[in-house]
């Protein structure tokens, strides 16, 4: 069977896609073995995750530049190798100090592969004229749970992180030769791409849609810090029956996005975006006004399905915008995106612990209704 350039192309970006979640997937499923390995505790625990995201913003501030200076395929080759490797140095640390600096290396390597990837992506649009985000991100979701399906299997097997760690990247590492040769070099320079207005500043859409991705992210980390809590201190489910809200979650979001380009063909951009957001809208509603744990399980799955194709939508709409660089567009929409994963789940923290969890929570129902209202940006259809 001959494969078309378009294949060849989703197949080789979706590779890099999987790097980022299944190495985050790998490093936190064996976060507690990583604990006891280095003596850190707790309150060194935190400093070092605060470290990993920090280094990771810093990435991604300079993405746009290095990219526009050196290309989105070469700095994606070498940010997914500083990825890969500095996961495996993470569990060989020996002490916090240790893991401390091997996360910031994981960090500017998230950081680096995240912008470059979905540069790839819009590229990889641009030419083939054929919605292919979905797909890419639901790639970078499917490495999650792989990792973190993997970390929990190494971990019940009684083996340390560095088995764990280095076997299964190591056996990722091996389609890397395929892959690499097969990124597409960006199609035009930076430089020579001029805006509708002649100045070299983003236009106002591609902020807006940054915002909305911001939203979009914060959502779902709010569902990873906090869904687990609530179902087990609120609810009153079990410590086992709390722990498969992001499994419920995230196992919708892949399914989801795994046909979400084809969906965006049918529908469009528009409706495909505020149908899903509604749908999240409801799923957070069950979550917080049913007492069944059951029920908030099912709104979890709900939330993942109808978040799951707006952020590859607004990544798409932001780079296929008028006379604006890939580069810059991903660079722009992913530091945005990221400030609100970084922090929006301590604030609801901070907000829980004055007014309870459920009350909290409610600001995650705001989210989900202003972004629903805010996909009304993408009506009009993309040149």
């Amino acid at each position: 069977m001959r494969w078309s350039g378009f294949t060849i192309a989703r197949a080789a970006c979706a590779y890099f896609f999987i790097c980022p979640g299944l190495a985050y997937g790998l490093l936190t499923s064996r976060l507690p073995a990583l604990k006891s390995q280095t003596g850190a505790d707790e309150a060194q625990i935190g400093l070092i995750l605060l470290s990993l995201g920090l280094s990771s913003v810093v990435a991604l501030s300079c993405s746009g530049w290095l990219i526009a200076r050196f290309g989105s395929a070469l700095i994606l080759r070498i940010g997914s190798l500083v990825l890969v490797l500095a996961t495996i140095l993470c569990s060989l640390a020996a002490d916090p100090v240790q893991l401390g600096l091997t996360c910031i290396l994981v960090g500017l390597g998230m950081g680096l592969v995240d912008v470059s990837m979905n540069t790839q992506g819009i590229q990889i649009e641009r030419r083939y004229a054929s919605p292919c985000m979905s797909l890419m991100h639901a790639s970078y979701s499917l490495g999650g749970v792989l990792g973190s399906l993997t970390g929990a299997v190494f971990a019940s097997l009684g083996l340390g992180p560095f088995i764990n760690i280095a076997g299964v990247l190591g056996f990722y590492t091996c389609l890397r030769f395929w892959a690499t040769p097969r990124l597409m070099e960006d199609s035009v320079p930076d430089s020579k791409i001029q805006s509708p207005t002649g100045k070299h500043s983003l236009p106002l859409f591609v902020f807006l849609c940054g915002l909305l991705s911001m939203i979009a992210y914060a959502v779902e980390g709010s569902v990873a810090e906090w869904g687990s809590l609530l179902l087990h201190t609120v609810k009153g489910a079990t410590e086992q029956t709390a722990a498969l809200v992001f499994a419920a979650f995230s196992t919708a979001t892949v399914l989801c996005r795994i046909f979400g380009d084809r969906l965006r063909s049918y529908w469009g951009d528009f409706i495909l975006a505020l149908g899903g957001s509604v749908l999240a809208l409801c799923g957070m509603s069950a979550v917080l006004f049913f007492d069944n744990p059951a029920a908030s399980l099912v709104g979890y799955a709900f939330m993942g399905a109808g978040l799951s194709p707006i952020v590859p939508i607004l990544f798409s709409r932001a780079g296929s915008y008028p006379g604006v660089s890939a580069g810059k567009a991903s660079a722009t929409v992913s530091l945005l995106s990221y400030s609100g994963l970084l922090f929006f789940p301590p604030l609801l923290g901070f907000v829980a612990h004055q007014k309870g969890l459920s009350d909290a929570l409610r600001i995650v129902l705001a989210a989900c209704a202003i972004l629903a209202s805010g996909t009304f940006l993408l009506r009009k259809k993309a040149k």
